[in-house]
């Protein structure tokens, strides 16, 4: 029996070698028997048609062959398709015959939450061993649902991760949105979020990104479908520990000082949640509103005001803030408390007068019976004029270790008040003592102040300006402005008599200036003691008075004819005219004439006839334009030697006589005719003279001294 049933298995194995062997029983997919997925529209909604091929060889041992199908749910669950509700698949199968081909389909009538993820495979039974030779995985496409969220908090400088989507099986696929968009109105940026269904985790969170954000997902299918879109919110609440820009770490007062000091812990105090402020005192205890102190605990501004500061309020505050998050901040504060010295005792003075208009005083004093907290740093010496308390007040220091000063600079002419103090002194705070007793002094008045401000030259004038920066302690009476010819008239300064106000400060001069030439001014300022005097400087005038002409070398041909060569200067600035006078004293002569106008640089040749012998005669030209007249050019001129003593002197006389004038006839005559064939010639008959004006540079008049119409 046995034995029997041993044959009868290795019959079997050998149909099956042989089966194999010759291959009918194989069965071949068309397509790539590796795992494919597929996708349904959408939940509950029939699903995709899944077709199994095989093929069978043509040669071999032909008998039937099965097809089945299965599923492996993702929880690892495995049931064979046809026990299960024929709701959810249809299927159809198809025998394979030998050396033919053959197909099973099978259909997701109802896509479930089951299915997402289930792997459905196609196999084919041979002698009741299912060969798998193609397998399905089912993924679910749908569209993102968010979420309404609440306040989340996260820490500044670190992240946080909440769900935003929902718990729905299966989740949307794909999972991650094709688009992501995010809007509200804190700084929360696309970088700083990731999405995965169904957690949102923000990263890197500042103080700004605090706010409320609306967060839109969208999806689509690989073939382009759009699933849908959805929006979710939440408001995001970014915590950090209290932040504050520290204030002064030092602060010093003075024990009975009229008014608080302020310590202040800072400006600009941040932190979520709001900090809170706590005060503590130099000696640990805790401080609050009322009394000697006042606080000022807003966001702009934290600080602690303390009246009637004493020694004891000396040393370190303490600033706590704290809001729950990490832990406090501690701001400290120094309070140094200084105490005035006693005012030093003997104050003693002795006046010095030295050179106006500079005073001085000597001062000593004693050391103070109390130094102070801390001791005392210089001592303060103060002369104040009740004159004036803001340009008349001096005051010096002294180290603490001398006990004499001296003041000088004094104010000339006015009463001061010398007082010492003594000082103690941190970083910029000081301690000063009361005053000393008052040593009260005069001082002698002196000459005034005065500086030049400004010089300047318009059309014929100059403007002088002027501070008088003290009045030397007595009003100021008279104010002159000088002025001199530069190169003219050596060093002196003449007197312009332009007498201004005693309260003037500027003055517009109007004299009869030189052209082209320079002059220097000075200012004069007088009181009861004297006159100071500033120098102005100098200035060039472009237009005034023209320059005196110059006068060549005279000719005398004769008793009664001279030839007096000359040159106009400039014209200062304009056309001008000139005027030529003759003086003789015995017989007295005292002729004027005038000439056309002429440009600067004009030469003039002058012939003056009809002179007596033996008379000497002064020549003078001026020029003048509308500006005034310049100062004469003048020239003498003797008679001719007369020698009485032989006959032979008075024929050489006769006859030397005779021979110059013929040659002054000859030479008049040959200079007449040049200019008769060089010049144009025009008749001047007011003055009885013939003027002969050449059109260059030579200019020649004649004059009759004798016509009394001149």
């Amino acid at each position: 029996m046995f034995s029997r049933r041993i044959l009868v298995i290795f019959l079997c194995i050998a149909l099956l070698l042989t089966a194999n062997a010759a291959g009918p029983g194989v069965v071949y997919p068309y397509s790539n028997p590796a795992s494919r997925y597929v996708f349904s529209y959408d939940l509950n909604q029939p699903g995709p048609t899944m077709t199994c091929n095989g093929s069978s060889n043509a040669t071999g041992t032909p008998f039937q062959q099965n097809t089945q199908w299965s599923v492996v749910y993702s929880n690892g669950t495995k049931q064979v398709i046809s026990s299960i509700s024929p709701l959810i698949f249809a299927m159809s199968q198809e025998r394979l015959s030998i050396g033919g081909f053959g197909q099973t389909n099978l259909t997701i009538l109802n896509v479930t939450n089951i299915l997402d993820g289930a792997t459905i495979s196609c196999g084919i039974s041979v002698l009741g061993v299912i060969q798998q030779i193609a397998s399905f995985t089912v993924k679910i496409y749908r569209a993102p649902v968010l979420i309404a969220v609440g306040t989340v908090n996260g820490l500044k400088e670190s992240s946080v991760t909440f769900q935003i989507g929902d718990t729905l099986s299966p989740p949307p696929y794909p999972t991650t949105p094709t688009t992501l968009v995010i809007a509200g109105n804190g700084t929360l940026t696309s970088t700083q979020i990731e999405y995965n269904h169904p957690n949102l985790t923000l990263s890197s969170l500042t103080e700004s990104n605090s706010g409320s954000y609306v967060l839109t997902a969208e999806n689509f299918r690989f073939n382009g479908m759009f699933l849908g879109a959805s929006n979710g919110t939440f408001a995001l609440n970014v915590q950090f520990a209290p932040v504050i820009t520290a204030g002064r770490s030092q602060v010093a007062a003075v024990q009975g000082q009229p008014f608080p000091v302020s310590l202040q812990c800072g400006t600009n105090l941040r932190g979520n949640p709001i900090p809170t402020v706590q005060w503590k005192s130099s000696n640990g205890t805790v401080v609050t509103s009322g009394g000697r102190y006042a606080m000022d605990n807003g966001p702009s501004n934290v600080q602690l005001n303390i009246s009637n500061v004493d020694w004891n309020s000396n040393g370190t505050w303490m600033c706590i803030l704290s809001n729950g998050i990490l832990s406090s901040i501690v701001v400290n504060m120094s309070l140094f408390v200084l105490v005035p010295p006693s005012p030093p005792p003997n104050v003693t003075n002795g006046f010095i007068s030295l050179t106006n208009p500079k005073s001085q005083v000597s001062v000593s004093w004693q050391v103070p019976t109390s130094s102070g907290a801390p001791p005392c740093s210089v001592y303060r010496v103060a002369a104040v004029s009740a004159r004036d308390l803001t340009n008349y007040m001096y005051t010096t220091s002294w180290p603490a270790n001398q006990t004499f000063a001296t003041i000088d600079m004094l104010k000339a002419g006015l009463n001061y008040t010398i007082t010492v103090y003594a000082v103690s002194i941190i970083g910029t705070t000081e301690a000063v003592s009361s005053p000393s007793d008052m040593v009260i002094l005069s001082t002698d008045p002196d000459v005034p102040t005065v500086i030049c401000s400004s010089l300047a030259t318009s059309v014929g004038t100059v403007s002088v300006s002027w501070t008088i920066s003290y009045d030397g302690g007595r009003p100021v009476t008279t104010i002159q402005i000088g002025y001199r010819h530069v190169g003219i008239g050596g060093n002196e300064y003449q007197d312009t008599q332009a007498v201004v106000s005693p309260g003037a400060t500027s003055a517009i001069i109007m004299q009869q200036f030189v052209a082209t030439s320079s002059y220097a001014f000075q200012v004069n300022v007088t009181n009861e003691v004297g006159t100071s005097t500033c120098l102005c400087g100098q200035v060039t005038i472009s237009e005034g008075i023209p320059l005196p002409p110059k006068i060549y070398t005279p000719f005398t041909y004769e008793q009664n004819l001279v030839a007096l060569m000359l040159s106009t200067a400039s014209g200062g600035g304009t056309t001008g005219s000139f005027a030529f006078r003759v003086i003789s004293l015995d017989p007295y002569v005292n002729q004027s004439f005038s000439f056309p106008s002429y440009v600067g640089g004009t030469k003039v040749t002058i012939l003056i006839t009809n002179l007596q012998d033996g008379v000497t005669y002064l020549f003078s030209v001026y020029a003048s334009n509308v500006y005034g007249i310049s100062d004469p050019a003048s020239v003498l001129v003797p008679p001719p030697s007369q020698n009485d003593s032989t006959l032979g002197a008075i024929a050489g006389g006769v006859l030397g006589g005779i021979i110059g004038l013929l040659l002054i006839a000859i030479a008049l005559i040959c200079f007449l005719v040049y200019c008769r064939n060089t010049v144009a010639t025009r008749e001047n008959t007011a003055y009885g003279v013939t003027a002969r004006a050449e059109l260059g540079t030579n200019i020649v008049h004649q004059l009759d001294v004798t016509d009394n119409s001149l």
